[in-house]
């Protein structure tokens, strides 16, 4: 199959390099220096279990021609949520004279990218999709540093034929990429589901500057972990999406389990980039007033990293 993969930083980089590996055509689009580095040399990725060391096809956005848009199979973003909206209006400007256009799958964080993307692209060609218990990040241009056993778990915005096929031939490639892939009849748990864990340990990670095997293992930070994450379930009723509190001690514990990682926001503190503020902490305060409703912990969490962030940055 062809595919984009549409923003290759740390987690696109690691799923294109997969499919690169499993014999299929991947494009990657990229900007700045980490794109000089893959037109000029080429992709490197370390992972305990997986390495990749080979020239590679990258492209800004503003390079993608009709043309070639018209023999891809999928559009994979890996992007910011952050810039969700953006990237969907030069996409859509691109693919508006394709009469099939390909489909378009979302793994970034966050609960609201697939109805971004349902406003600019066909309802049956938005696949929703996640990936968990996975770090990756850039360490220079053209360099990526990747930890944990990736699961991805996609699931259709309006399943037809097509798409449903798409998706058992999507999870068949990615299991011969020896990942674990899992389709959903019902994406948006599935994406509220994540957003419990990283409302529970990305924010924190970023604001404290540590892994997530310290913050879990550490007795009192655990249990503000344990708060975030029952403030994202409340959160979720919103959105028509119940979680018990059994499910809620489940996902807490499978947490202690994983491999420590560098949530994304602490590398984007590090590397001085925008924070997924909005789309991992604000949505969970929103959603919670809209119930009359506090969340004592997500606030101060991402109000104290918020300041200190933003004040860090003004002093650089």
């Amino acid at each position: 199959m062809n595919f984009i993969i549409l923003g290759a930083g740390g987690i696109g980089s690691f799923y294109g390099a997969k499919l690169i590996n499993s014999g299929h055509n991947v494009l990657f689009i990229a900007r700045g220096k980490h794109l000089i580095a893959l037109q000029e040399n080429t992709l490197k990725l370390k992972h305990p279990r997986f390495n990749f060391n080979k020239k590679v096809n990258a492209l800004e956005l503003s390079e993608l021609n009709t043309l070639f848009l018209q023999k891809v199979d999928a559009i994979i973003i890996t992007t910011k949520s952050t810039t969700t909206n953006s990237i969907a209006e030069q996409l859509a400007s691109k693919l508006n004279f394709i009469e099939e256009i390909p489909f378009i799958v979302s793994l970034q964080n966050g609960v609201e990218n697939e109805e971004i993307l349902c406003k600019y692209f066909p309802k049956e060609k938005v696949i929703g999709g996640l990936c968990r218990k996975i770090g990756a990040h850039i360490l220079k241009p053209g360099l990526i540093e990747a930890t944990g056993d990736v699961e991805t778990i996609i699931g259709a915005m309006k399943l037809t034929n097509k798409s449903k096929a798409f998706l058992l031939d999507f999870t068949n490639i990615l299991t011969k990429a020896n990942t674990l892939c899992m389709i959903t009849d019902n994406i948006k748990f599935e994406l509220w589901k994540k957003l419990i864990i990283n409302n529970g340990v990305n924010a924190i990670c970023a604001l404290l500057k540590i892994e997530t095997g310290i913050l879990m293992h550490h007795k009192k930070l655990s249990k503000i972990v344990l708060n975030l994450m029952k403030e994202t379930a409340s959160a979720a009723k919103v959105d028509g999406v119940l979680f018990f509190d059994e499910d809620i001690n489940q996902m807490y514990e499978l947490i202690k389990k994983f491999d420590s990682i560098k949530p994304s926001m602490l590398v984007d503190v590090e590397n001085n980039r925008k924070i997924e503020l909005e789309e991992i902490c604000e949505i969970v305060i929103k959603n919670n007033e809209k119930q009359n409703l506090d969340s004592p912990y997500t606030r101060t969490v991402s109000t104290l990293l918020e300041y200190t962030y933003i004040e860090n940055k003004k002093e650089l």
